[in-house]
């Protein structure tokens, strides 16, 4: 290890042991399980850091750049490869439909057709598309529950407000988004990998994207498949050096949902190596307008936020006014990532103990096996992957994990595309990626199945 890769090593771990000791002192709840997962996770993503730091350096150093190192040319097949895509998009959402139909048959009987039947089967009035569809329709008031609604970003309900003008519909124009999102951020996965991979690994990112276990939300009306779509668009254009317009992207991302301003950190890490990589070989002047330009794009990615912001101010008087409703109504603020694995894990155990199996498998199982198997299959798989995404991934867990009550890690964490990449890093011989495409289609009916049968699953 370099001499500045230890300097960063040891400060990263000094920050992450002051973190501990202050959790460690506030803390006044102990169980042994509790406390062992919290262990564990902190180790995992300690060690996670550890092992990016100096691949990361190494990166931001390098000058070459894998498109750069290939031949441009225009790769054929390219428009069937897209057909391809586009056709398997739109028949896994038609399946999706069908499947949670069936579903709700086999738990009601007959009692109408499949699309009579499309807000029972998704439970659209107990989720967050319902908050979504009544932006779209009353935008943000102040009276009542609906004042609650301020704690969502206000993207989604200003496309539904306009596609609903053709649809006549605001729950149709939220399928008609979600469905589209879905179809560009398959079609955008797959451009994106092909920056690094073959074409049979770039189809392999699309596939484990949406077959991981939660992936039935991306055709719900709600953020996920906007968000993903968005931030695969703005990395996408960023590494082809389209600064500006990923940039714009990484706003609409960040006006979609919170995360969306974590983007600046993959974004930075590919400015900092396009910088370095012709300090010596531009001019100065040229070199500064860059720098300038670099500065510019990375605050345009902050004005998603600020839009969002400005909202809250106008709507209510009060800028933050969102983080107010969140602890008051959903007791939620941020604290320490390893602390949600701790009360998660307790919870966990209390509710299989009580014999309450609605809560253990609708929420605490599927938010702890969603958190370790994410770090585990990254911390595995960062030595492969490209460094700008581990860190995306690294800022990203440490961002959603933290709310003091977390109930939806399988939805937060299907739109952070690393996961995708990681799984095709791991899985390339064929009996491995076979395996994994199994449990992921099997976790994702039974998590489907739990889903249509009411379970709080959010």
């Amino acid at each position: 290890m370099k001499k500045h890769d230890k300097v960063i090593s040891i400060i990263f771990v000094l920050i992450m042991a002051g973190m501990a000791i202050f959790w460690a002192d506030s803390n006044h709840s102990w169980t042994v399980l509790g406390t062992v997962a919290t262990v564990v996770c902190f180790a995992l993503f300690v060690l996670l850091g550890l092992r990016t730091i100096p691949v990361l350096s190494e990166y931001i150093l390098t000058s070459k750049q894998p498109e750069e190192m290939r031949v441009h040319r225009i790769e054929p097949g390219r428009k069937q490869t897209w057909l391809k895509i586009i056709g398997w998009m739109l028949i896994s959402r038609a399946l999706l439909l069908i499947i949670g139909y069936v579903f709700l048959i086999i738990q009601n009987g007959y009692s109408g057709g499949l699309f009579s039947k499309v807000m029972e089967t998704w439970h659209i009035s107990g989720i967050d598309a319902a908050s979504y569809l009544g932006i779209a329709e009353n935008w943000y008031v102040t009276e009542g529950d609906a004042k609650f609604h301020l704690v969502f970003f206000p993207f989604l309900p200003n496309l539904i407000k306009v596609v609903e003008i053709f649809t006549g519909s605001y729950l149709a124009a939220g399928f008609v988004i979600s469905i589209l999102s879905s179809i560009v951020a398959a079609l955008f996965a797959y451009e994106l990998a092909r920056i690094d991979m073959s074409q049979r690994n770039a189809l392999r990112v699309v596939k484990y994207i949406f077959i991981f276990p939660a992936a039935f939300f991306f055709l719900i009306p709600m953020t996920e498949s906007l968000f993903l779509a968005l931030s695969l668009m703005c990395i996408y254009f960023v590494r082809k050096k389209q600064w500006l317009i990923g940039c714009l992207c990484g706003a609409l991302a960040a006006y979609t949902r919170s995360p969306g301003i974590l983007l600046a950190v993959p974004v930075a890490i590919e400015f900092v190596r396009e910088l370095l990589g012709t300090y010596k070989v531009v001019n100065r002047r040229a070199w500064i307008s860059r720098l300038v330009g670099a500065f510019a794009c990375l605050f345009i990615i902050s004005l998603g936020l600020l839009a969002y912001l400005y909202i809250n101010y106008e709507v209510t008087g009060n800028a933050f006014q969102y983080s107010i409703y969140q602890k008051e109504h959903w007791f939620q603020k941020l604290y320490f990532f390893f602390d949600t694995v701790r009360y998660q894990t307790e919870y966990a155990v209390r509710t299989f103990i009580e014999g309450d199996s609605r809560n253990f498998l609708g929420l605490w199982l599927p938010n702890l096996l969603t958190i370790f198997s994410a770090l585990i299959v990254i911390y595995m798989a960062a030595k492969k992957l490209n460094p700008a995404y581990t860190a995306y991934f690294i800022v990203y867990f440490a961002f959603v994990v933290a709310p003091t009550w977390l109930l939806s890690a399988p939805r937060y964490f299907i739109v952070v595309f690393p996961l995708a990449f990681a799984a095709v890093a791991l899985t390339e011989e064929k009996s491995k990626d076979a395996a994994l495409t199994a449990v992921s289609v099997i976790g994702g009916l039974l998590y489907l199945a739990l889903f249509v049968a009411g379970y709080p699953v959010y």
